[in-house]
Protein backbone atom coordinates (compact mmCIF):
# COMPACT_ATOMS: atom_id res chain seq x y z
CA UNK A 1 0.00 0.00 0.00
CA UNK A 2 1.43 3.37 -1.51
CA UNK A 3 1.93 6.10 1.08
CA UNK A 4 -1.12 8.30 -0.27
CA UNK A 5 -3.12 5.45 0.48
CA UNK A 6 -2.04 5.44 3.99
CA UNK A 7 -2.94 9.04 4.40
CA UNK A 8 -5.86 8.97 3.35
CA UNK A 9 -6.68 5.55 5.52
CA UNK A 10 -5.47 7.68 8.31
CA UNK A 11 -7.89 10.90 7.42
CA UNK A 12 -10.77 8.68 6.94
CA UNK A 13 -10.05 6.96 10.36
CA UNK A 14 -9.95 10.46 11.98
CA UNK A 15 -13.35 11.49 11.13
CA UNK A 16 -15.00 8.47 12.12
CA UNK A 17 -13.51 8.48 15.25
CA UNK A 18 -14.25 12.35 15.62
CA UNK A 19 -18.31 12.28 14.46
CA UNK A 20 -18.10 8.98 17.12
CA UNK A 21 -16.64 11.53 19.78
CA UNK A 22 -19.40 14.07 18.77
CA UNK A 23 -22.20 11.62 19.38
CA UNK A 24 -21.26 10.84 22.97
CA UNK A 25 -21.89 13.15 26.47
CA UNK A 26 -19.72 14.26 29.06
CA UNK A 27 -20.28 15.70 32.44
CA UNK A 28 -17.75 16.71 34.35
CA UNK A 29 -19.35 17.20 38.17
CA UNK A 30 -17.52 19.20 41.09
CA UNK A 31 -18.56 19.48 44.42
CA UNK A 32 -16.82 21.76 46.94
CA UNK A 33 -18.56 20.27 50.24
CA UNK A 34 -16.26 18.08 51.21
CA UNK A 35 -18.42 16.09 52.99
CA UNK A 36 -19.70 14.72 49.83
CA UNK A 37 -16.26 13.03 49.47
CA UNK A 38 -16.57 9.35 48.58
CA UNK A 39 -20.33 9.30 48.56
CA UNK A 40 -22.46 8.57 45.58
CA UNK A 41 -24.07 10.26 42.92
CA UNK A 42 -26.41 8.81 40.57
CA UNK A 43 -27.94 9.77 37.38
CA UNK A 44 -31.57 9.08 37.03
CA UNK A 45 -34.30 8.72 34.83
CA UNK A 46 -37.93 10.23 34.85
CA UNK A 47 -41.06 7.62 34.45
CA UNK A 48 -44.80 8.03 35.04
CA UNK A 49 -44.15 6.18 38.07
CA UNK A 50 -41.00 6.67 39.71
CA UNK A 51 -37.14 7.70 38.93
CA UNK A 52 -34.55 4.88 37.87
CA UNK A 53 -31.19 4.65 38.54
CA UNK A 54 -29.70 4.59 34.90
CA UNK A 55 -25.82 5.16 36.25
CA UNK A 56 -23.91 5.85 39.09
CA UNK A 57 -20.50 7.65 40.25
CA UNK A 58 -18.69 8.36 43.17
CA UNK A 59 -16.88 11.82 44.25
CA UNK A 60 -13.32 11.75 44.34
CA UNK A 61 -11.17 14.74 45.46
CA UNK A 62 -14.95 16.70 45.16
CA UNK A 63 -15.10 15.22 41.39
CA UNK A 64 -17.53 13.01 39.56
CA UNK A 65 -18.18 12.03 35.89
CA UNK A 66 -20.35 10.82 33.44
CA UNK A 67 -20.19 10.11 30.01
CA UNK A 68 -21.95 7.62 27.09
CA UNK A 69 -23.68 7.84 23.44
CA UNK A 70 -25.95 10.61 22.95
CA UNK A 71 -27.84 9.45 19.77
CA UNK A 72 -30.60 11.91 21.27
CA UNK A 73 -31.53 14.56 23.89
CA UNK A 74 -32.53 12.85 26.93
CA UNK A 75 -33.45 14.51 30.02
CA UNK A 76 -31.60 13.17 33.07
CA UNK A 77 -31.62 13.95 36.65
CA UNK A 78 -28.23 14.16 38.77
CA UNK A 79 -28.60 13.46 42.38
CA UNK A 80 -25.86 13.79 45.44
CA UNK A 81 -26.79 11.42 48.21
CA UNK A 82 -29.52 13.38 50.21
CA UNK A 83 -28.30 12.02 53.59
CA UNK A 84 -24.70 13.46 53.19
CA UNK A 85 -25.67 17.13 53.99
CA UNK A 86 -29.81 18.43 54.18
CA UNK A 87 -28.51 21.50 54.00
CA UNK A 88 -27.21 21.10 50.16
CA UNK A 89 -29.21 21.19 46.97
CA UNK A 90 -28.78 17.92 45.92
CA UNK A 91 -30.73 17.53 42.75
CA UNK A 92 -30.74 18.85 39.35
CA UNK A 93 -32.52 18.00 36.02
CA UNK A 94 -30.07 17.98 32.94
CA UNK A 95 -29.87 17.69 29.12
CA UNK A 96 -27.73 15.17 27.99
CA UNK A 97 -26.62 15.92 24.38
CA UNK A 98 -23.75 16.11 22.72
CA UNK A 99 -20.94 17.89 23.84
CA UNK A 100 -19.29 18.53 27.63
CA UNK A 101 -21.47 19.38 30.44
CA UNK A 102 -19.61 21.05 33.59
CA UNK A 103 -21.85 20.89 37.00
CA UNK A 104 -21.38 22.53 40.33
CA UNK A 105 -23.28 21.79 43.22
CA UNK A 106 -22.14 24.63 45.16
CA UNK A 107 -24.75 26.89 47.20
CA UNK A 108 -26.00 26.92 43.71
CA UNK A 109 -26.07 24.67 41.00
CA UNK A 110 -24.83 25.11 37.66
CA UNK A 111 -24.88 24.08 34.70
CA UNK A 112 -22.29 24.82 31.74
CA UNK A 113 -21.37 23.36 28.46
CA UNK A 114 -24.90 23.56 26.18
CA UNK A 115 -27.26 26.60 25.02
CA UNK A 116 -30.30 25.14 26.57
CA UNK A 117 -28.48 23.48 29.80
CA UNK A 118 -27.43 27.41 30.54
CA UNK A 119 -30.72 28.84 29.76
CA UNK A 120 -32.15 26.79 32.08
CA UNK A 121 -29.75 27.47 34.77
CA UNK A 122 -30.05 31.12 34.11
CA UNK A 123 -33.94 30.81 34.56
CA UNK A 124 -33.30 28.78 38.12
CA UNK A 125 -30.82 31.80 39.14
CA UNK A 126 -33.72 33.96 38.75
CA UNK A 127 -36.42 31.90 40.26
CA UNK A 128 -33.79 31.90 43.59
CA UNK A 129 -33.69 35.34 43.64
CA UNK A 130 -37.68 35.72 43.21
CA UNK A 131 -38.05 33.11 46.16
CA UNK A 132 -36.18 35.07 48.38
CA UNK A 133 -37.53 38.22 47.52
CA UNK A 134 -40.94 36.64 48.73
CA UNK A 135 -39.64 34.93 51.98
CA UNK A 136 -38.23 38.24 52.71
CA UNK A 137 -41.80 40.17 52.46
CA UNK A 138 -43.47 37.18 54.35
CA UNK A 139 -41.18 37.42 57.45
CA UNK A 140 -41.34 41.06 57.55
CA UNK A 141 -45.34 40.32 57.41
CA UNK A 142 -44.68 37.01 60.33
CA UNK A 143 -42.73 40.10 62.22
CA UNK A 144 -45.46 43.04 62.15
CA UNK A 145 -47.91 40.87 63.01
CA UNK A 146 -46.25 39.10 66.04
CA UNK A 147 -45.07 42.35 67.60
CA UNK A 148 -48.29 43.82 66.97
CA UNK A 149 -47.01 46.84 64.84
CA UNK A 150 -48.60 45.33 61.81
CA UNK A 151 -50.95 48.51 60.26
CA UNK A 152 -53.16 48.47 57.56
CA UNK A 153 -51.51 50.45 55.56
CA UNK A 154 -48.61 48.09 56.00
CA UNK A 155 -50.85 45.32 55.66
CA UNK A 156 -51.75 46.60 52.43
CA UNK A 157 -47.97 47.62 51.13
CA UNK A 158 -46.73 43.71 51.67
CA UNK A 159 -49.85 42.63 49.68
CA UNK A 160 -48.82 44.33 47.29
CA UNK A 161 -45.54 43.89 47.03
CA UNK A 162 -46.07 39.78 47.07
CA UNK A 163 -48.57 39.93 44.99
CA UNK A 164 -45.93 41.82 42.61
CA UNK A 165 -42.85 39.51 43.03
CA UNK A 166 -45.48 36.54 42.48
CA UNK A 167 -46.47 38.45 39.20
CA UNK A 168 -42.65 38.41 38.22
CA UNK A 169 -42.34 34.43 39.19
CA UNK A 170 -45.39 33.78 36.89
CA UNK A 171 -44.42 35.72 34.30
CA UNK A 172 -40.71 34.01 34.41
CA UNK A 173 -42.32 30.71 33.98
CA UNK A 174 -44.35 31.20 31.57
CA UNK A 175 -41.88 32.97 29.41
CA UNK A 176 -39.16 29.91 29.90
CA UNK A 177 -41.71 27.43 29.12
CA UNK A 178 -43.23 28.79 26.37
CA UNK A 179 -39.79 29.29 24.54
CA UNK A 180 -38.43 25.69 25.62
CA UNK A 181 -41.78 23.64 25.51
CA UNK A 182 -39.95 22.12 22.50
CA UNK A 183 -37.19 20.61 24.82
CA UNK A 184 -37.01 18.12 27.74
CA UNK A 185 -36.17 20.78 29.91
CA UNK A 186 -39.19 23.27 29.29
CA UNK A 187 -41.55 20.08 29.10
CA UNK A 188 -40.54 18.82 32.38
CA UNK A 189 -40.55 23.05 34.10
CA UNK A 190 -44.21 22.86 32.49
CA UNK A 191 -45.13 19.24 34.34
CA UNK A 192 -43.78 21.20 37.57
CA UNK A 193 -45.32 24.45 37.50
CA UNK A 194 -48.82 23.97 35.47
CA UNK A 195 -50.69 24.74 38.36
CA UNK A 196 -49.20 28.48 38.46
CA UNK A 197 -50.73 29.68 35.24
CA UNK A 198 -54.19 30.36 34.35
CA UNK A 199 -56.39 28.17 32.31
CA UNK A 200 -55.76 30.49 28.97
CA UNK A 201 -51.86 30.24 29.85
CA UNK A 202 -52.38 26.62 29.98
CA UNK A 203 -53.48 26.48 26.50
CA UNK A 204 -51.22 28.32 24.32
CA UNK A 205 -48.64 26.33 26.20
CA UNK A 206 -50.08 23.29 25.27
CA UNK A 207 -50.90 24.31 21.40
CA UNK A 208 -46.88 24.59 21.09
CA UNK A 209 -46.24 21.33 21.79
CA UNK A 210 -45.79 18.20 20.33
CA UNK A 211 -48.84 15.18 19.93
CA UNK A 212 -46.40 13.04 22.17
CA UNK A 213 -45.95 15.07 25.14
CA UNK A 214 -49.59 15.88 25.51
CA UNK A 215 -50.52 12.56 25.68
CA UNK A 216 -48.54 11.68 28.72
CA UNK A 217 -50.49 10.45 31.45
CA UNK A 218 -49.48 13.67 33.91
CA UNK A 219 -50.14 15.86 31.11
CA UNK A 220 -53.47 14.31 29.78
CA UNK A 221 -54.60 15.57 33.32
CA UNK A 222 -54.11 19.15 32.43
CA UNK A 223 -55.53 18.74 29.00
CA UNK A 224 -58.64 17.10 31.30
CA UNK A 225 -58.85 19.97 33.82
CA UNK A 226 -58.99 21.90 31.17
CA UNK A 227 -62.07 20.59 29.25
CA UNK A 228 -63.73 20.12 32.83
CA UNK A 229 -63.13 23.90 33.23
CA UNK A 230 -65.23 24.54 30.10
CA UNK A 231 -67.81 22.83 31.24
CA UNK A 232 -68.04 24.15 34.55
CA UNK A 233 -67.28 28.03 33.06
CA UNK A 234 -70.05 30.95 33.89
CA UNK A 235 -72.92 30.74 31.57
CA UNK A 236 -73.10 26.75 32.07
CA UNK A 237 -75.55 24.71 33.90
CA UNK A 238 -74.17 23.28 36.55
CA UNK A 239 -72.52 19.77 36.79
CA UNK A 240 -73.98 17.41 39.14
CA UNK A 241 -72.30 14.72 41.74
CA UNK A 242 -74.06 12.52 44.05
CA UNK A 243 -72.21 12.59 47.87
CA UNK A 244 -73.16 11.76 51.11
CA UNK A 245 -74.28 13.93 54.27
CA UNK A 246 -73.00 13.48 57.29
CA UNK A 247 -75.78 11.34 58.40
CA UNK A 248 -74.96 8.66 55.13
CA UNK A 249 -77.41 9.09 53.29
CA UNK A 250 -76.61 9.95 49.72
CA UNK A 251 -77.77 13.72 47.94
CA UNK A 252 -77.02 14.97 44.87
CA UNK A 253 -76.02 18.07 43.79
CA UNK A 254 -79.48 18.46 41.72
CA UNK A 255 -81.83 17.87 44.86
CA UNK A 256 -80.56 21.65 45.53
CA UNK A 257 -79.68 23.18 42.50
CA UNK A 258 -81.97 24.78 39.52
CA UNK A 259 -84.93 25.06 42.26
CA UNK A 260 -85.50 28.31 42.48
CA UNK A 261 -83.37 29.58 44.45
CA UNK A 262 -79.56 31.48 44.47
CA UNK A 263 -77.59 28.47 45.56
CA UNK A 264 -73.89 28.83 46.42
CA UNK A 265 -71.66 25.69 46.27
CA UNK A 266 -68.89 26.13 48.70
CA UNK A 267 -65.78 23.52 48.73
CA UNK A 268 -63.98 23.59 51.55
CA UNK A 269 -62.42 21.16 54.55
CA UNK A 270 -61.58 21.09 58.43
CA UNK A 271 -58.09 21.20 58.03
CA UNK A 272 -57.47 23.97 55.39
CA UNK A 273 -57.35 27.49 57.18
CA UNK A 274 -58.15 29.63 54.51
CA UNK A 275 -61.18 27.98 54.57
CA UNK A 276 -61.45 28.20 58.50
CA UNK A 277 -60.94 32.15 58.13
CA UNK A 278 -63.42 32.79 55.19
CA UNK A 279 -66.31 30.46 56.94
CA UNK A 280 -68.02 33.52 58.99
CA UNK A 281 -68.10 35.80 55.71
CA UNK A 282 -70.51 32.72 54.30
CA UNK A 283 -71.92 32.44 57.45
CA UNK A 284 -72.95 35.98 58.02
CA UNK A 285 -74.06 35.73 54.28
CA UNK A 286 -76.21 32.22 54.77
CA UNK A 287 -78.12 34.21 57.67
CA UNK A 288 -78.57 37.68 56.18
CA UNK A 289 -79.94 36.14 52.89
CA UNK A 290 -81.67 32.80 53.10
CA UNK A 291 -85.05 34.49 53.96
CA UNK A 292 -84.67 36.12 50.39
CA UNK A 293 -84.24 32.89 48.39
CA UNK A 294 -80.60 31.71 49.05
CA UNK A 295 -79.01 28.48 49.88
CA UNK A 296 -75.58 27.54 50.59
CA UNK A 297 -74.00 23.72 49.82
CA UNK A 298 -70.74 22.68 51.43
CA UNK A 299 -68.61 19.83 49.93
CA UNK A 300 -65.89 19.11 52.47
CA UNK A 301 -62.55 17.27 50.91
CA UNK A 302 -61.75 15.75 54.25
CA UNK A 303 -60.66 12.44 54.99
CA UNK A 304 -61.69 11.58 58.23
CA UNK A 305 -65.39 11.83 59.38
CA UNK A 306 -64.87 13.11 63.06
CA UNK A 307 -62.72 15.91 61.27
CA UNK A 308 -65.50 16.52 59.19
CA UNK A 309 -68.02 16.80 61.41
CA UNK A 310 -66.56 18.72 63.98
CA UNK A 311 -65.13 21.03 61.44
CA UNK A 312 -69.25 21.57 60.62
CA UNK A 313 -69.83 22.32 64.41
CA UNK A 314 -66.90 24.90 65.36
CA UNK A 315 -67.68 26.97 62.57
CA UNK A 316 -71.31 26.63 63.09
CA UNK A 317 -72.10 25.83 59.18
CA UNK A 318 -76.12 25.88 59.76
CA UNK A 319 -76.54 24.85 55.46
CA UNK A 320 -76.50 21.33 53.99
CA UNK A 321 -73.29 19.34 53.93
CA UNK A 322 -71.67 16.61 51.83
CA UNK A 323 -68.34 14.32 51.37
CA UNK A 324 -66.94 11.68 50.32
CA UNK A 325 -64.08 11.52 52.30
CA UNK A 326 -61.74 11.56 49.53
CA UNK A 327 -59.59 14.22 49.89
CA UNK A 328 -57.93 15.79 46.74
CA UNK A 329 -59.06 11.96 45.05
CA UNK A 330 -62.89 13.20 45.30
CA UNK A 331 -64.02 12.88 41.47
CA UNK A 332 -65.51 16.66 42.06
CA UNK A 333 -62.15 18.08 42.31
CA UNK A 334 -61.90 16.94 38.37
CA UNK A 335 -65.83 17.77 37.85
CA UNK A 336 -65.15 21.37 38.64
CA UNK A 337 -61.42 21.54 37.88
CA UNK A 338 -60.32 22.72 41.42
CA UNK A 339 -57.10 23.34 42.18
CA UNK A 340 -57.33 25.24 45.50
CA UNK A 341 -59.74 25.57 48.39
CA UNK A 342 -61.69 27.86 49.90
CA UNK A 343 -63.41 28.04 45.88
CA UNK A 344 -67.12 28.74 45.77
CA UNK A 345 -69.43 28.67 42.90
CA UNK A 346 -72.59 30.68 42.66
CA UNK A 347 -75.89 29.12 40.67
CA UNK A 348 -78.20 31.11 39.73
CA UNK A 349 -82.34 29.94 40.19
CA UNK A 350 -82.10 28.15 37.01
CA UNK A 351 -79.00 26.03 38.35
CA UNK A 352 -76.82 28.35 35.66
CA UNK A 353 -73.04 29.24 36.83
CA UNK A 354 -72.65 32.96 37.46
CA UNK A 355 -70.08 33.54 39.21
CA UNK A 356 -67.07 31.77 40.82
CA UNK A 357 -64.49 32.41 44.00
CA UNK A 358 -66.85 34.71 45.64
CA UNK A 359 -65.18 35.87 49.18
CA UNK A 360 -65.80 38.44 52.11
CA UNK A 361 -66.90 41.79 50.75
CA UNK A 362 -67.85 40.79 47.06
CA UNK A 363 -69.62 37.81 48.24
CA UNK A 364 -72.03 40.33 50.26
CA UNK A 365 -71.85 42.63 47.04
CA UNK A 366 -72.93 40.27 44.48
CA UNK A 367 -76.07 38.48 46.57
CA UNK A 368 -77.13 42.01 47.12
CA UNK A 369 -77.35 42.74 43.99
CA UNK A 370 -78.92 39.64 43.18
CA UNK A 371 -81.55 39.68 46.04
CA UNK A 372 -81.84 43.33 46.98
Amino acid sequence: MNARKLFYLFIAAAILISCQNKKEYAIEGAVPNADFEGSRVYLQQMTDDAMITTDTAVVKNGRFSFSGAADTVRLRFILLDESVDARQETRIPVLLERGKLKVTFDSVVTVKGTKINEAYTDFRLQQRNLGKKIREVVERYNRAQASGTLTESMDAEINESYDSINNQMSDLNFNFIKENIGNELGKYSFMVSSAMFEPEQQKEILALADEDFKARENIQRVVKRLENLEKVAIGQQFADFTLTNPEGKEVSLSDYAGKGKYLLIDFWAAWCGPCRQEMPNVAAAYKKYKSKGFEVIGVSFDRDHGDWIGGIKELQMTWPQLSDLKYWESPVVDLYAITGIPHTVLLDKEGVIIEKNLRGESLDAKLAELMP
